[in-house]
């Protein structure tokens, strides 16, 4: 073999290498891997309702926020993961997409005061003295026991460089039907001069309420005129429209809030027993507002719920005949967004329903209880909450671009509509 095709074959073979690598790399998601890890909130510093997406050129930040049960701390370090549109690890080295060191110590840390139910309150703010990031694209800080680096949390966010204008309508004629159980989106992105090759360069994403099990990805592209990349009738942005979000208040042990029917006190814990949440999918449809899956860490009569906030157990429950065909969950923030152990309900065939019992923080919360097949199914509301296409959702799109020779994808414009 020449010297000249041994090089290429060491190429080719680095290449391959590294897209079996990415293939097979994690999807990052945010979710904490010990159960004594509660309340994980990634959000825009200061302001908690507000997704975690900061722009390049302003001083935003953006905020994680978690809890450790029990008296102790532990000391933990974190270290940062650029991704590419998909959730995976890019091709980026540690110095091409931040300024400072890794595995640098969580400093800002605080026991639990005045609470039935000890835990330690820990903040991280990115970026930060120690920590500039220099690229748009995903990021992960990846939470770690300092004495063991045992990965114990992801927190995932984004950066843009608003270099598109986005332009979203939502609807609820679809190609489906009119005015039934969908709602549809529609797209037209401006993208610039940068993009030679929209349908290779461009990827484009669309949640609904921060969720991932539906996000819809565009490939290919349906129409392209004038720099701007049109998606009308794409099949992949009908969504299910679903149904308003459950609620209820937890802020205080003196009274019952938002539809909780009692606080009660069992040595060493408060429980909370919520209302029975009944069927709505044979009901007409009622709207009310609604915080699109949210949660906020709130205790009324303290002057720092971050620390003062207690826990209680609690209590779900959905009446139901007979169990369902597939799992039932309880889609929240609270939970990340995720189907695990810790939201999915348990048939009681003595209670006649689903029930369960879970350690939250006290505040507001949304939720909804969803179906799902398997891990590469989206969840469905379709048995319990129905889908209504009067429903208000929240929808955001994230247009990245890897212009030929890149080596990232950038995030170059998001927006974000309410459908109401």
């Amino acid at each position: 073999m020449t010297d000249k095709l041994r090089s290429i074959s060491i190429v080719l073979v680095v290449l391959l290498s590294f897209s079996l690598s990415k293939a097979d790399a994690q999807v990052f998601r945010t979710k904490s891997f010990t159960d004594r890890i509660k309340s994980l909130q990634v959000h825009k510093a200061g302001a908690w309702n507000v997704s975690p997406i900061i722009e390049s050129d302003k001083e935003e930040q953006i905020e994680i926020n978690f809890d450790l049960m029990g008296a102790s701390p532990e000391y933990y370090i974190y270290r940062i993961v650029h991704c590419d549109a998909d959730w995976k690890p890019s091709q980026l080295i540690e110095s091409e997409f931040m300024d400072g060191l890794q595995n640098l110590p969580l400093e800002d840390y605080a026991n639990s005061f005045n609470t039935k139910m000890d835990y330690v309150n820990y903040k991280l703010l990115i970026p930060n003295d120690n920590v500039q990031l220099k690229v748009s694209g995903n990021y992960v800080v990846q939470i770690l026991k300092e004495d063991d680096n045992v990965l114990i949390a992801n927190a995932c966010f984004s950066i843009y460089e608003p270099q598109s204008t986005i332009v979203m309508q939502v609807s609820p004629l679809t190609d489906k039907g009119s005015n039934n159980r969908y709602q549809s989106v529609s797209l037209d992105v401006a993208y610039g001069n940068e993009i030679k090759s929209p349908a290779q360069e461009l990827k484009v994403y669309v949640q609904q309420n921060n969720r991932w099990d539906n996000e819809a990805q565009l490939l290919p592209l349906m129409n392209i005129r004038n720099h701007r990349a049109i998606y009308d009738h794409n099949p992949a942005l009908i969504f299910d429209a679903g149904n308003e979000y459950r609620r209820f208040e937890m802020t205080t042990t003196y009274y019952a809030g938002l539809n909780i029917a009692s606080v009660e006190y069992y040595e060493p814990y408060y429980h909370s027993i919520l209302y029975p949440d009944r069927i709505r999918s044979d009901r007409a449809y009622f709207f009310y507002e609604d915080l699109n899956g949210r949660f906020y860490v709130r205790n009324s009569e303290v002057s720092d719920s971050d620390i003062e906030a207690d826990y209680h157990v609690v209590h779900f429950y959905v009446p139901c005949e007979k169990p369902l065909p597939e799992k039932l969950y309880i889609l929240s923030d609270a939970f990340n967004n995720n189907f695990d152990f810790r939201s999915e309900m348990e048939y009681s065939a003595r209670e006649k329903g689903y029930t369960k019992a879970v350690l939250l923080k006290e505040g507001y919360y949304n939720y909804l209880f969803v179906n799902r097949k398997d891990a590469s199914s989206p969840a469905s509301t379709e048995l319990i909450e129905g889908d209504y296409y009067q429903t208000e959702n929240e929808y955001r799109c994230f247009v990245y671009a890897r212009p030929f020779g890149a080596r990232y994808d950038k995030l170059i414009g998001v927006q974000t509509v309410q459908y109401k």
